[in-house]
């Protein structure tokens, strides 16, 4: 199989929407608002930027260029998702995009242009196990002999360089294009964030780019290994097209067909209602539970007995002491284990297990010294615990 970067974060995203799309290739009707708007601007640039041979296009005219696609393109399964944003919204933000591009990067003649939706491939190893494809938006020369990758982004949010420097879209772009010319040297990655008119660029070493081989190869693997497809819940479900088919959207699909009278009568609407409603119950039976195990304690305590008879069954007080030790990430859990290391007693505790520490404590088995060190870092409790039995046969009695 022919892979991509989009497909690979589609995998990544949710298995089973990577499924859906290029494994079983059920078509997505619905396609987000902000996707829609992304094409369209690109569409724009690729324009402007192809007729740059023959004539710079006015302003006025990228954007009649950008309006009569959007009008063409648009269709009634564009999904806004974001209450009480209209598709007119977003056109408009397209034409505020255009405008700061445009307005910045006039009279777009900095570099020598040497493609625009340029088709590459890339043969991670030279040996056609694994194959990429993609399209960068767009391929410059500069005047000094760097290749400059630019991609446009229309994304609402402004990355952190950090982000920028560990994107693998144009580094694999980068490995496509030096595959292609094999003259190219010298690369600079840039991203367009036209919705803040703000430029990012990273650059990649040869160590980087051999990194990203194996960790695109290792993917790959992985994915030509997968057998379940998991789906994988996100913040990005509420842009996915493939609820009708996802295990975790597919119900709720189904249940919004359905008419209000119908919709609590509906089996697993009842199900679960049910279940809840058990399920708080039990909150509140535990809780009552713990009151009374606090007061059976007491009563215990105060008339000195172990064991309280009821009709049928008695309760049995289990006394015991246990220690409670720092959890993990506490600073008091490091000091801990570096006493005992210095002691030397890490192996012999089994790389601190609890429960070996717990009863060398108790039965004294560790140093003075050691125990010493400790004793602030670790405390003792008194626990009973009750247990339940028939009167009449105290022998199999059950822990409650």
């Amino acid at each position: 199989m022919v892979y991509s970067h989009s497909k690979l974060e589609t995998y990544q995203n949710c298995p089973r929407k990577y499924k859906l799309s290029y494994l079983d290739r059920i078509p997505a009707e619905e396609e987000g608002i902000e996707a829609f708007l992304g094409s369209r601007f690109h569409e724009a640039m690729e324009k402007l930027y192809s007729e740059l041979r023959f004539q710079l296009m006015s302003l006025d005219e990228v954007k009649a260029y950008y309006e009569s696609t959007w009008q063409k393109n648009f269709h009634d399964k564009v999904k806004i998702v974001e209450e009480g944003r209209t598709a007119d919204d977003y056109f408009r933000l397209g034409l505020k995009y255009i405008e700061d591009y445009y307005q910045h990067y006039y009279p777009f003649n900095q570099n020598k242009i040497l493609g625009l939706e340029q088709e590459l491939e890339i043969d991670l190893y030279g040996d056609r196990r694994y194959i990429l494809k993609g399209f960068a938006d767009r391929i410059d020369l500069r005047p000094d002999g760097v290749i400059e990758i630019h991609d446009y982004k229309t994304a609402s949010q402004l990355p952190a360089q950090a982000t920028a420097d560990a994107d693998r879209q144009l580094a694999l772009y980068q490995l496509g294009i030096k595959q292609k010319w094999p003259w190219a040297e010298k690369f600079r990655l840039v991203w367009h964030y036209v919705a803040f008119d703000q430029e990012i660029s990273s650059t990649r070493t040869p160590e980087q780019l051999e990194q990203l081989r194996d960790e695109i190869a290792a993917l790959i693997n992985r994915i030509e290994t997968e057998k379940e497809f998991p789906p994988q819940e996100s913040g990005l479900c509420q842009w996915c097209a493939y609820w009708a088919y996802c295990p975790l959207k597919k119900h709720l699909v189904e249940l919004r067909k359905l008419p209000p009278n119908e919709y609590l009568a509906e089996e697993g609407v009842a199900l679960v209602d049910k279940y809840i409603s058990y399920l708080e119950k039990k909150k509140q039976a535990e809780e009552e539970l713990e009151k009374l195990k606090e007061a059976i304690i007491k009563y215990a305590e105060e008339n000195q007995v172990d064991r309280i008879n009821g009709s049928e069954y008695s309760l049995t007080m289990v006394r015991k002491e246990i220690v409670r030790f720092p959890t993990r990430g506490q600073a008091e859990r490091q000091k801990l284990e570096n006493i005992l290391r210095e002691a030397g007693l890490w192996s012999a505790l089994a790389s601190l297990d609890l429960n070996s520490l717990e009863k060398a404590i108790l039965e004294e088995t560790l140093s003075s010294d050691v125990l010493e060190k400790i004793k602030n870092l670790v405390s003792r409790e008194k626990l009973v615990m009750i247990r339940s039995g028939k009167k009449a046969d105290n022998k199999d009695q059950t822990k409650i």
